[in-house]
């Protein structure tokens, strides 16, 4: 499948697990992550990814501020990439911590 045609679900990302994560990218503790998975998600549009993953503005408004090398459907496609790959790293963090304790 297509990364534009991913949704959260194919992700296995619920509505609600969506928001604990988009809240958990603004913590500044989390931002090195964060950009991760922007580079990893989508290396030409990182920059923008990273801006609107720990901001929580979407295409418009980051599209204000810097030029988004794709179009909308395009870049929140890579956005939820970004977001399932954050989920992945935090989950390998929490288990490098808990397993090390």
């Amino acid at each position: 499948m297509r990364t534009r045609d991913m949704k959260l679900l194919h992700y296995g990302i619920s509505a609600a697990e969506k928001d604990r994560l988009m809240e958990l990218a603004k913590q500044e503790e989390n931002a090195a992550l964060v950009k991760v998975s922007a580079e990893e998600s989508n290396q030409g549009l990182s920059d923008v990814l990273f801006i609107s993953l720990t901001t929580g503005k979407g295409y418009r408004q980051v599209d204000r501020e810097a030029y988004i090398p794709a179009q909308e459907d395009d870049f929140y496609a890579y956005r939820r990439r970004a977001l399932y790959i954050f989920k992945l790293l935090l989950k390998g963090r929490e288990a490098e911590r808990t397993g090390s304790a």
